[in-house]
């Protein structure tokens, strides 16, 4: 099919090299499998680039041609994939206060956004660290709580990515109702 409307010399709206800069990792984290997510990170976005540059008919697994609007899903997809790598690198830690109804007593919850299949911010982990009495300093959370809180919700948004993208089999439900992989 020939389109006689393309120009060489549009100025397109999408800037794959500022969109890619905007979600590259700012910091590092201290988790062991820190490095695994950064070259995660990579793979994918190596990827997302060939796609984009391709000049070759783009198939899916089983050889069928992709459609422009298959590409376009495609496109999307990887697109909510790096979003999703940038939530584990741009870290941000929500705080809530929920109350037990019954007893008064109000209770931290730590939460993180995640991003749904049409690409949305949807609040998916979350973890309590107790009751508000018993957990703040000075109406603070102390930092090494904060810092503890950090590590245990990027490894939830890490298990969750890799049991969406990596195929990871042995997974579970824990305490909070947050999807994590099975250790043994």
């Amino acid at each position: 099919m020939e389109i006689n409307f393309f120009n060489k010399n549009w100025t397109y709206g999408f800037d794959l090299e500022q969109w890619l800069k905007v979600h590259k990792p700012k910091r590092s984290y201290d988790v062991d499998f820190w490095e695994d997510i950064v070259t995660e990170h990579e793979e994918v976005v190596d990827e997302f680039r060939n796609l984009l540059n391709s000049k070759e008919q783009i198939t899916d697994a089983q050889g069928n041609v992709l459609t422009p609007l298959n590409l376009y899903n495609l496109i999307n997809q990887y697109q909510v994939r790096i979003d999703k790598l940038a939530l584990i690198f741009h870290l941000r830690l929500h705080k809530t206060l929920n109350e037990n109804k019954k007893t008064g007593v109000k209770y931290i919850v730590m939460r993180v956004f995640w991003i749904d299949d049409k690409g949305k911010n949807v609040r998916w982990f979350s973890r309590n660290l107790g009751a508000e009495s018993k957990v703040l300093v000075n109406n603070k959370i102390p930092i090494n709580q904060l810092e503890a809180m950090e590590k245990e919700m990027i490894m939830l948004m890490w298990d969750q990515y890799q049991i969406e993208y990596l195929g990871a089999e042995e997974t579970g439900v824990d305490e909070d109702g947050n999807n994590v992989i099975m250790e043994y």
